[in-house]
């Protein structure tokens, strides 16, 4: 069992995901932001005034291509920590404790590959082209797609997602990297280069 840091917040969006397609929300569902709400370390919300409005899609979209940290608070309270602990557990994650915020390799591996199965370009998108593009992107050429989440907190580098190369022949394939008690220049170097010695030898 490893720190999930923000790699947890997928769960939280495809909970909410399912909330919208069950009616229970609408992606125009506004929130009133309100001052405890907001969280420091990432994200553009916890700068924006108390009384802001925002929709739900924007809470999603804040928290998967910026990470930002008040949206998951947020979005926690509209859809419910129980229906987060439900879609956890229909992926088959036996492993990750929503509340102490820790999973395993094998458990992140299950959710990306379903994620991959499930074909929902909507989806997709919202997890390519983040603000945080310095790990597994970083490792494979450039022109490779890959759907991730990064994972940061303290002495916490990690970064997990499916690379999706549109190379004839060659499928695409899950890559999870967590880690805890690193050191953060050894990883933010040491990260990359394992995923370009995981690519070159996927590509050969």
């Amino acid at each position: 069992e490893m720190p999930a840091a923000s790699i947890m917040k997928v769960p939280i969006m495809l909970a909410v995901w399912q909330a919208v397609e069950d009616g229970r929300l609408a992606w125009d569902t506004k929130y009133i932001l309100r001052e405890g709400d907001k969280q420091s370390g990432s994200g553009p919300i916890e700068f924006m005034d108390a009384g802001a409005a925002l929709s739900v899609r924007q809470l999603v979209e804040e928290m998967m291509k910026k990470s930002d940290n008040t949206a998951p608070v947020v979005l926690t309270r509209l859809v419910g920590r129980k229906e987060i602990e439900k879609e956890i557990g229909a992926f088959g994650m036996k492993n990750t404790n929503f509340g102490e915020n820790t999973t395993t390799a094998y458990d992140v591996g299950l959710m990306w590959r379903k994620i991959y199965e499930m074909k929902n370009e909507e989806m997709w998108t919202l997890l390519k082209d983040s603000i945080y593009e310095e790990r597994i992107p970083a490792g494979v050429p450039r022109e490779v797609a890959v759907l991730h989440k990064v994972g940061t907190d303290v002495n916490v580098w990690a970064d997990a997602g499916t690379v999706m190369p549109q190379i004839p022949n060659f499928e695409p394939f899950v890559l999870v990297i967590l880690n805890k008690d690193v050191d953060m220049d050894e990883a933010k170097k040491l990260v990359p280069d394992l995923v370009r010695t995981i690519w070159e030898y996927e590509a050969n």
